[in-house]
């Protein structure tokens, strides 16, 4: 099975391409690859750069990694965020539907208001923010394809070498470093394992899977409850973790609450459920890449 990944240099981009197995992996994206990476330099936006990459290399799946996510600037930068979010998806359906290949599109929770949390796939959307629109916009779009499967998920962590940084790197660099960590403590949802989420796509373009799938962590918790679990893991004080109302931050986007995704047909689909943060956190500590880069936590 030959897959393209879009956004082959951000955090979930980067687990794809180190996975192991059956696969014939490719990258592509604007930035500078990292070496060791196939990967071929393409601008998304430009829909007949997008068709002729998608024609000339010929996958079977495409699986779209590439996304603004960041959900307060794209409040901040409408236009920039629609291209990345609504105008690149749609370049890539129509580079797929040209050529036959199927497409994996990462979409969110944030397309939920957050008020009754977790949710299954039939559940209404109701987005509060620009990003969680434009994320439901591209998924009424990506409807229309023969080949697609969008995907929804949240939260994820784990540790990748030259990707940016996410929650658990963020919270471990803070918490070893000795300073005050200032935590969320009534936004709720299900952390989701970056390998644990690339291993189940993988799975899921084998299996030729369609339609619209949650994938999230089994653990439901708030981001403060998360970021104690994983100073208690490693064997940092807590006492750092300061637990704040999301109203307080005064944050330019607003975020569904009560958040997090059902993965019952997904469990259907692959026949078990997804990691715990518990076990996540046991895999990532084994992990010989964050062995090395943060030694002090190897367990």
């Amino acid at each position: 099975m030959r897959i393209l990944v879009t956004g082959a240099t951000g955090f979930l981009g980067r687990t794809l391409l180190s996975l192991e197995g059956e696969v014939e992996w490719m990258g592509c994206g604007r930035r500078p690859a990292a070496e060791g990476i196939p990967y071929r330099p393409v601008d998304l936006a430009d829909h007949k750069a997008v068709a002729a990459l998608v024609a000339e290399l010929a996958p079977d799946w495409v699986i779209n990694a590439a996304a603004m996510t960041d959900v307060d600037g794209c409040e901040k930068d409408v236009l920039a965020a629609r291209q990345a979010n609504v105008d690149i998806p749609e370049n890539l359906a129509v580079a797929c539907d040209a050529t036959g290949a199927g497409l994996v599109h990462i979409s969110t929770d944030y397309v939920f208001d957050g008020k009754c949390g977790p949710y299954g796939e039939g559940d209404a959307a109701n987005p509060l923010s620009c990003y969680g629109q434009l994320k439901l916009e591209s998924e009424g779009i990506l409807k229309k394809m023969e080949r697609v499967l969008v995907v929804r998920t949240l939260w994820l962590y784990g540790y990748v070498p030259q990707a940016g940084s996410n929650f658990l790197t963020w919270a471990l660099r803070s918490l070893s470093s000795g300073q005050p960590l200032r935590v969320f403590a009534d936004q709720w949802g299900n952390p989701t394992y970056i390998c644990d989420l690339a291993r189940a796509l993988v799975a899921l373009c084998g299996q030729e899977a369609r339609g619209l799938l949650h994938i999230g962590g089994a653990t439901f918790m708030t981001r403060w409850e998360m970021a104690r679990e994983l100073a208690c893991f490693f064997g940092i004080d807590d006492a750092l973790i300061e637990p704040v109302l999301t109203r307080a931050a005064g944050l330019p986007a607003a975020r569904p609450l009560r958040s997090g995704l059902r993965t019952d047909a997904l469990e259907a689909a692959l026949g078990r459920r997804p990691m715990s943060f518990a076990e996540g956190l046991q895999c990532l500590a084994a992990a010989p890449h964050f062995r090395r880069d943060f030694p002090q936590f190897a367990r």
